[in-house]
């Protein structure tokens, strides 16, 4: 009988397909993995459709050696490639890494610089209300937990974390706000602390921002017990001229 009238044996198409498709995910790198088992598969159903050939020589016609040949040629692509894949992974995952820290501590920047835009808005509002007055820190800090604006913001670190919240420290990317009190060169400053921790180059770092809501400068001394003393001006008396001298 011709072979034009045999028909394949069971396994020969299974094999030159799983090898074909071995080439090609061989080929595109990250589907080496995949590579292996199909150029494996590819060559055991070549194996299988081979002896079932050779059994049934009457039955079936002789098995072309594509399913081999192309699965032999994924395993290898696929051995090949690992230490490639290897070498890639190590250089492009520690700079996706690092792109992906920027982005995020870039973001954690826009959203402490908005918390400050907010803060300052506030405080002029306050001080157009109530002219003359000086807003608290607290009046300020409350205003703030209740803007829509800084409602709407996200902690680019963490989709569970807040992205602002009352206190000194928080999690990564969270602003945090606190009142806060300095005295430097006779002068108090009364201002509200904005501060946020992001991650950068695997180290973290503190972003700070701040807006002042009052200052006083001192007086110039205090006694022992507590009370304020201001010196006061020496007024400079001009000198007293003697009497003339009596003429006989």
């Amino acid at each position: 009988m011709s072979d034009v009238f045999l028909t394949p044996a069971p396994g020969a198409k299974a094999a030159k397909v799983c090898g074909i498709l071995a080439i090609v995910f061989a080929a595109t790198c990250v589907g080496f993995p995949v590579a292996l088992v199909l150029g494996i598969v590819a060559i055991v159903q070549h194996g299988k459709a081979k002896r079932l050939a050779k059994a049934q020589p009457e039955a079936f016609a002789p098995v072309p050696a594509t399913g081999l040949v192309t699965g032999i040629i994924g395993l290898v692509l696929s051995v090949l490639l690992i230490p490639m894949v290897g070498v890639v992974g190590a250089i492009a995952i520690p700079a996706f890494i690092t792109q992906r820290d920027r982005a995020r501590s870039a973001a954690v920047q826009a959203n402490l610089k908005t918390a400050v835009a907010q803060a300052e808005q506030t405080v002029f509002e306050m001080q157009a209300k109530a002219p003359g007055q000086v807003p608290s820190q607290e009046s300020v800090i409350r205003a703030l937990s209740a803007d829509p604006t800084i409602l709407s913001l996200h902690n680019p670190f963490s989709g569970s974390a807040p992205a602002f919240q009352l206190g000194r420290s928080g999690p990564l990317g969270t602003v945090m706000v606190y009142a806060d009190q300095e005295e430097a060169g006779g002068v108090t400053t009364w201002s509200v602390q904005f501060r946020a921790q992001v991650r950068r180059l695997g180290m973290e770092e503190t972003l700070r921002g701040e807006v002042i809501t009052r200052t006083q400068e001192h007086v110039q001394r205090h006694t022992e017990d507590g009370w304020q003393v201001v010196q006061p001006t020496v007024e400079v008396q001009p000198p007293v001229e003697p009497p003339p001298a009596a003429k006989n």
